[in-house]
């Protein structure tokens, strides 16, 4: 399960993501999130109380996508990560070790009484145009890292 370290490199120095999930009523909805990022399982924490909409679809379906990106005025300077992955609520022991690289990232999230929430990537794909004009990089984790 490796991932393209100019990917890993870039999800790694961003912290806002933009989240989109499917109500039950099958209509999309997205939101933004403070995330950090878990490097060994590849996995985005963020936090978001039940109350919210998209906590409460990402219960009823947790397959959701996103983006992470600049936002340069030049062309040549874009860059940005589209991705899929799914979505689960984490408690016990799990829960534990996401607040904790949550908490370090972001300190005064400590204040913040809401779940956690990890976010298992499953493919992504990034443009850099640094590289060359609307260059793509892909991955996709494999399946037998599924349950990781």
């Amino acid at each position: 399960m490796q991932l393209n370290p100019k990917i890993s490199k870039f999800i790694q120095q961003q912290h806002v993501l933009s989240l989109s999930v499917i109500l039950p009523d099958q209509q999309p909805w997205a939101c933004n999130a403070f995330y950090v990022f878990d490097q060994d399982l590849l996995n985005l924490y963020l936090l978001s109380e039940l109350k919210t909409v998209h906590a409460k679809a990402m219960l009823n379906n947790p397959m959701v996508a996103g983006t992470i990106c600049l936002t340069p005025k030049s062309v040549a300077q874009i860059q940005g990560v589209q991705f899929q992955a799914i979505a689960s609520q984490l408690t016990g022991q799990a829960a534990d070790c996401a607040y904790q690289l949550y908490y370090q990232a972001f300190p005064f999230a400590r204040i913040i009484k809401a779940p956690i929430w990890s976010l298992q990537l499953q493919q992504i794909k990034m443009t850099n145009n640094l590289i060359g004009f609307a260059h793509k990089t892909y991955w996709q984790r494999d399946r037998g890292d599924l349950d990781n």
